[in-house]
Formats: C-alpha cells, sequence, structure tokens
C-alpha cells in the first residue's frame, strides 16, 4: 500500500483561505439583516447612513482578505509586500465604519460593528500563535467594556462573542493548515531517510558479501597460476572452473543484496570461513559456546569481515574463532598468528578500515563494542552482542 498523505497540504492551503476569506467578510451579514429586516431605517437620513456603512464595510472586508491573504503566506512561506499607504486605509476605513454604525439608530448595526471589529483583528491572526490570539481576543473584550454605556448589553455580548468566534475559528484553520505541512515535511523527512537507509544497507551489503567474493577470487586465481607454472594444468583448471563459479554466485548475490533477500546465518558464515580458509592453507578451528539466534547475523558479518581482513592483509597459518556467552552477553573472538610484528599495537579500529569502522558501529547500534588488538604476532578481533531482555509477565 502506498504511504503518501491522505490529503495535500496545497489543497487544504486553499480550503483555509477562502475559509479565513469567509470569516472576515461577515461583517457584510448583519449589514444586509439591517437592510432587509423589520427594523431598516424608515427615513432618508438613516438610509443614507446606511448606504454609506455598506459603502465601507465592502472596502473593509476587501482590506481584510488583502491582509489576511498576506498573513496566510507568512504561514505557507511566501510572505508578498503590503504597502504602508493600504494599511493606513483600512484602518481608517475600519474607524469610519465604527463611527458610522454608532450614528445609526438600527440594533442590528451593533452587531455589525463587533464583527467589523472581529475580522479586522482576524485578519492577523494566520500569522499568531494561541498565545498572541489569546491576547488580541483580551485586549478587544477589554475595549468592549465601555460601550455597556451607549449600546444594549445583549446586543454587546452577541457581538464579543461573534469576535470571539471570528478569531478563534480562522486561528484554527491556521494552526490546521500549520500542522499539516508540518507533518508533510516529517513524511519528505522520512522517505528521504529510508531513501539513504536503503542505500547504506546496500552498500554495506555490497561490501560485506564481494569482500569476502573478490578474496576468495583472488586466492583460487593466484592458486590456478602457481598451479599452471608447476605443470599441474588439471588442478589449475578445477581452480579456474571455481572462479567462474564465483562470479557466476555473484551476479545472484547482487540481485539478493538489491530485493533485500539476502540473509546472513551463522552456520553459513562459519561454514564459509572453514571453506575459504582452507582453500588458502590456513587452519581453522571453532571453539566455544553455541550462538543464540538473537546474537548470529550481527556475529555472523563480524567473522565475515574479520575472515576477509585475514585473507587480505595478513600471513596466517592459523586462525581461531571462540565463542562464550557471560555477563549477558555473547563474546566473539577470531585470533590469527600472520600479524606484522613491526607495526604498532591497535586496541580499537581506526578509520582506515573503513570495513571494520562499519562492522563496529553495527555492533554499537545493538549496544555492544568491537575492539582489535595486536601481540607480537598476534591479532585479535573481539566483538561483543548483548543478548536482549526478555520481559517476563
Amino acid at each position: 500500500m502506498e504511504d503518501r498523505p491522505a490529503i495535500s497540504a496545497r489543497r487544504f492551503e486553499t480550503f483555509v483561505r477562502w475559509s479565513t476569506y469567509g470569516a472576515v467578510s461577515t461583517p457584510l451579514a448583519p449589514l444586509l439583516a439591517a437592510a432587509t429586516g423589520p427594523d431598516r431605517p424608515a427615513t432618508a437620513a438613516h438610509l443614507a447612513v446606511l448606504v454609506m456603512a455598506a459603502a465601507l464595510t465592502l472596502a473593509l472586508v476587501t482590506g481584510n482578505i488583502l491582509i489576511s491573504r498576506r498573513n496566510l503566506d507568512v504561514l505557507t512561506g511566501h510572505p508578498r509586500p503590503l504597502p504602508a499607504g493600504a494599511v493606513i486605509a483600512w484602518g481608517s476605513t475600519l474607524a469610519a465604519l465604527l463611527a458610522t454604525t454608532f450614528a445609526n439608530p438600527v440594533p442590528a448595526m451593533s452587531v455589525t460593528a463587533a464583527t467589523a471589529i472581529g475580522s479586522a483583528a482576524a485578519s492577523f491572526v494566520p500569522a499568531l500563535d494561541a498565545r498572541r490570539t489569546l491576547h488580541l481576543n483580551a485586549a478587544i473584550l477589554v475595549l468592549a467594556l465601555p460601550l455597556t454605556t451607549v449600546t444594549d448589553l445583549p446586543l454587546l455580548l452577541v457581538g464579543t462573542a461573534v469576535i470571539s468566534v471570528v478569531l478563534w475559528s480562522c486561528w484554527s484553520s491556521a494552526w490546521t493548515l500549520r500542522v499539516l505541512r508540518e507533518l508533510q515535511r516529517a513524511h519528505r523527512d522520512r522517505a528521504a531517510l529510508t531513501l539513504a537507509n536503503e542505500r547504506l544497507r546496500i552498500s554495506r551489503d555490497l561490501h560485506d558479501v564481494f569482500g569476502r567474493t573478490l578474496a576468495t577470487i583472488a586466492i583460487k586465481s593466484e592458486l590456478a597460476s602457481e598451479l599452471a607454472r608447476r605443470g599441474n594444468g588439471e588442478r589449475a583448471a578445477d581452480e579456474i572452473t571455481a572462479v567462474r563459479r564465483l562470479a557466476e554466485e555473484a551476479g545472484g548475490e547482487v540481485r539478493r543484496v538489491v530485493r533485500g533477500e539476502l540473509r546472513t546465518t551463522w552456520e553459513g558464515e562459519i561454514s564459509g570461513a572453514r571453506s575459504l580458509l582452507g582453500s588458502a592453507g590456513i587452519r581453522c578451528t571453532v571453539t566455544g559456546d553455541p550462538v543464540p539466534e538473537e546474537c548470529a547475523e550481527a556475529l555472523a558479518h563480524v567473522v565475515r569481515e574479520g575472515v576477509t581482513n585475514i585473507l587480505r592483509h595478513s600471513a596466517a597459518t592459523q586462525v581461531t574463532l571462540t565463542t562464550v556467552g557471560r555477563d549477558g552477553g555473547i563474546h566473539l573472538t577470531i585470533t590469527n598468528d600472520g600479524a606484522d610484528p613491526a607495526e604498532p599495537a591497535a586496541t580499537d579500529p581506526g578509520p582506515g578500515g573503513t570495513g571494520l569502522h562499519a562492522m563496529s558501529e553495527r555492533i554499537r547500534a545493538l549496544g555492544g563494542h568491537l575492539t582489535t588488538r595486536r601481540d607480537a604476532d598476534r591479532f585479535r578481533l573481539q566483538a561483543t552482542v548483548p543478548l536482549p531482555r526478555k520481559d517476563h509477565a
């Protein structure tokens, strides 16, 4: 099943924009009610005031839409410049509309004034957080208290309720859009991280698989060359056939690595290590405790990398693999007698060897550790992997 968001941020942004434009246009509704209701103006003077209020309301709503669009652009990361003159004209329109509504005795005009204040404040809400929106709402309510002396208290309560509803409806829509955009950014980051992890897995598996395969091909090719020089053509032909078979198997391993079908097992790696070391004339001894399934794959990778390094970088004649279970973990030790005594001793896999460095990171990710040590002609690779804790009911 495809893993993608159920709704795109762009589609929801369109919804938020138009719902916000509708919210900041609310002064038109009570004005229309005042013009068509039972208390509509009866005199020419009152009708002229109502016409003037209608013109100012249209101008205010236009300014509200422009300002809310700019603040929504801030939310989406693409702000547009807003001329200072337009803001001043918008504020003057709001002041003129409030003066006009209070000059008209029609009751519904008080609600028009309240919605005008609320819609103007709501134009800024998309760019505000919850705390600033709460402060804005409280400031408007405080400024509305003196109006109790010049208007009916029920109408004032309705007006302040309308202001709060408009403010928080706009804020909730903008907040939802902000959360959706953050979720989609997280979705893209997760997809990029998944891709990076898959690339890392493929490169690591290719290194693990072909490090040993190429080392085996090199040994068998060298052996075939030596046999040919000694005149043993039949055995040399057998080794060349084995090299060809390894090359064919490598193609299948590439496909399994890319598909994620390659599985490393402890028994398979031990068997491969015995065979590979035996082909190079190196004795291999495996001793110790059985390896639990929980630690088998990680330690099998250590065996593969350790044996590959022995074949590439040492002149070993004897290799010992030992596993010991103690202190809540499995300890693997790979020892060989092919180290160069002239080289300085090492106690930790340095950054120079990418194979051991990557193996050390893999073991650390499981809570374990990997170290190396050289004593005279002995080189020891030690890996410790903790056993998973079992929860007891």
